[in-house]
């Protein structure tokens, strides 16, 4: 089972989106996906589990995706269920030991930014943070991209000259936002759009990456 962590020391970058919305991307392609959420608050376990019992894995809605509270440790759910594909872990936007020690526990981990000049400029701490660990860097994907702001095009253009930045954009979108209100992902939402399509596209890069096939842009 590949062990994948989306991080950034950063609130509202989009992790918890990206990990609900990558493991369903997954899920369709017939990948078991075990979703760990890290963070206190919850909100990506709420999302998938109906029973909201934190003490246990649960099922959810979706087929292939079972999803689970950290307290259990990495260790144990990845040999209770070492016939998954993927375990996805959401991370709180804290750079502390304990983030440090689940990270270092993982295979890869990506980076979600949201364009700005001091989101780009902070970013080296937590690549620095990742280098320390025991996991692989997968790379930066930007967020909330919006294609119609010139600035956006500077700084994501600026990233790419500095970082290793993956192809896909996610785009700044009132689908992802609605959609999660809904409590759907955003392929059943409004699965035309392409802000659904943009996380087929991460899922499908994130899976290239960590064969070792894809080069970032």
């Amino acid at each position: 089972m590949m062990k994948i962590a989306f991080f950034n020391n950063k609130g509202g970058v989009g992790k918890s989106t990206a990990a609900i919305n990558v493991a369903y991307a997954m899920s369709k392609l017939g990948k078991k996906v075990l979703v760990v959420d890290c963070d206190s608050q919850m909100n990506t376990f709420r999302f998938l589990s109906d029973e909201q019992d934190m003490e246990i894995v649960q099922n959810t809605r979706y087929e292939n995706i079972k999803t689970a509270c950290y307290n259990q440790g990495i260790d144990t759910l990845a040999k209770k269920f070492f016939n998954f594909d993927f375990m996805l872990l959401d991370f709180p936007p804290t750079l502390d030991e304990l983030t440090s020690q689940i990270i270092s526990n993982c295979d890869y981990v990506f980076v979600p930014i949201e364009l700005g000049t001091f989101a780009i400029s902070g970013i080296a701490n937590v690549t620095d943070a990742i280098a320390a660990t025991e996991a692989k860097f997968g790379g930066c994907f930007v967020s909330k991209f919006d294609r119609n702001n010139p600035i956006d095009h500077e700084l994501d253009k600026q990233l790419r000259q500095t970082l290793k930045v993956m192809s896909t954009r996610i785009p700044s979108s009132r689908v992802i936002k609605n959609s999660i209100s809904y409590r759907q992902t955003a392929y059943e939402y409004m699965k035309w759009r392409t802000a659904a399509g943009a996380f087929d596209l991460l899922a499908d890069e994130i899976v290239q990456i960590c064969k070792g096939g894809r080069n970032h842009a």
